[in-house]
């Protein structure tokens, strides 16, 4: 698994969506929705050659959370995920 980064952001109609990794990474129409709670969605998909799933990006409500808020919610989010994964920064 990579490193996880935010790559860009993207805003929608609805949501601030923190690019994590090149989508070119994963199996073609793998991405999909893995986890969501409290205006936060975790998008993932299965990694080229492997049956591992990963993240792709993190999606934030704008009804709910404001730029800034989606951005450091994101950070506490990839925070999370080197942790569980036992990755530095």
């Amino acid at each position: 698994m990579a490193t996880l980064g935010i790559q860009e952001w993207k805003r929608t109609e609805r949501q601030y969506v923190a690019i994590l990794q090149s989508i070119e990474r994963f199996e073609p129409g793998t991405i999909r929705e893995i986890e969501k709670h409290h205006g936060q969605t975790i998008l993932g998909g299965i990694l080229r050659g492997t049956d591992v799933t990963d993240w792709y990006a993190l999606a934030f409500d704008r009804n709910e959370w404001e730029f800034e808020e989606a951005r450091a919610l994101a950070r506490q989010a990839l925070d999370r995920y080197r942790a569980s994964h036992h990755l530095q920064p």
